[in-house]
Order: structure tokens, then C-alpha cells, then sequence
């Protein structure tokens, strides 16, 4: 009677899960020679607090990812790049403690440091790339930012828990299963659940 025990972290989908079980079910049956009535197959899960590698935290390797992660290959690439991926958005809020508890609570970035901008404006650094300050004569918008998360649907319970509005989803997007939420100047944040 085989037995297959998967360890991974959490954050999959439902829909994930059985994709993975069948796949690993028509895995053993093609080359374990398994029947899958007497084939056992279960899923322990850890949060990324309660894994270490290397004897670092995963928690702390999803961050230093987030931070340093490439841009997926579209085949496009020049072959002598000039510039890297995004290194920071400056983003000009109405409300700019609104918007630092929303991109520090509902979001998860944390703030590297609080300093003046050169033009005299408070401004808000955080370890992923965003800076915050207030805005100026007008407040900018941008199309969207992303960020990856280990779970979607923990970001959706934070979000609603607070009254964040939900602009689309939960579901799949273009780099996996999504959610769009607003921040608090009408900004969309596309939260990717992360499948590392």
C-alpha cells in the first residue's frame, strides 16, 4: 500500500491541491506501478515561520525575494540589458498615514525608514520598494502595483477585516491566482499568491 506525504507551505488553493493529487495519483500508477484504490496521498502544511533552510526562516526568504526578485522571461530579453528590474515607486497619497497603515497592516510591507524628501515632504520608505509621501499640488495614480503573498485568501480576510474595498477577484490572473484591492488613493494593489 503506497504511501505519499507532501510537505510544502501553506497558501494553495483547493483547486491547487487536487491538480497535485492527481498528478502525483497518475505519477505512481505510471511509474510505481500503484493501485489507486490503495494509494495514499496527504498534504502536511507549514507556515513560512515554521520551515527554516539554511537556518534561516522561510518567512525571511519569501522577504528577501520579494525585494530582490527578477522579472519573469518573456523570450524578449536584450542580450546587453541596461537597466534592472524596478528598483522603487514614489507614490504621492492624500492621506499619508492612511496609506502607510495600509501598505504596513493590509499589505505586509514593513518601513525601512521615515525621512524628508528633498522637496520638504514627509516621506515613508518601505523594504520593498514603495516610498510614501504626501502629495503634492495634485495626487498621482498608477495602473497597479503587485506584490506576491503566500495566501490570497488570508490577504482578502485582512483586507475586508478593515474595510479595504476589493476591486476584482479573488482569482486567476496572468502570474497565477490573484486579488485586487484599492488603497486608500484609489490605487490598484494586485496581491499574487506566491507558489514557492
Amino acid at each position: 500500500m503506497p504511501f505519499v506525504n507532501v510537505h510544502m507551505w501553506t497558501g494553495r488553493t483547493i483547486e491547487q491541491k487536487r491538480r497535485l493529487l492527481r498528478a502525483i495519483t497518475e505519477a505512481m500508477v505510471e511509474h510505481a506501478a500503484a493501485t489507486p484504490d490503495h494509494l495514499h496521498v496527504t498534504i502536511q502544511e507549514y507556515e513560512p515561520q515554521n520551515w527554516a533552510r539554511a537556518g534561516v526562516l522561510a518567512a525571511d526568504h519569501i522577504a528577501s525575494a520579494q525585494q530582490a526578485a527578477p522579472a519573469p522571461a518573456t523570450g524578449e530579453e536584450d542580450a546587453n540589458p541596461t537597466t534592472g528590474g524596478l528598483h522603487h515607486i514614489l507614490l504621492e497619497c492624500r492621506d499619508l498615514e492612511a496609506s502607510v497603515r495600509f501598505y504596513t497592516e493590509t499589505v505586509g510591507l514593513r518601513i525601512r525608514k521615515r525621512d524628508t524628501h528633498r522637496d520638504g515632504r514627509p516621506l515613508v520608505l518601505t523594504h520593498n520598494a514603495i516610498g510614501l509621501t504626501s502629495a503634492g499640488t495634485d495626487g498621482r495614480n498608477i495602473e497597479h502595483l503587485a506584490f506576491p503573498v503566500t495566501s490570497v485568501a488570508d490577504a482578502l480576510e485582512r483586507a475586508q477585516s478593515v474595510g479595504v474595498p476589493v476591486v476584482r477577484g479573488p482569482g486567476p490572473g496572468p502570474y497565477g491566482h490573484t486579488l485586487y484591492i484599492a488603497d486608500p488613493d484609489g490605487n490598484e494593489v494586485e496581491l499574487i499568491e506566491s507558489t514557492v
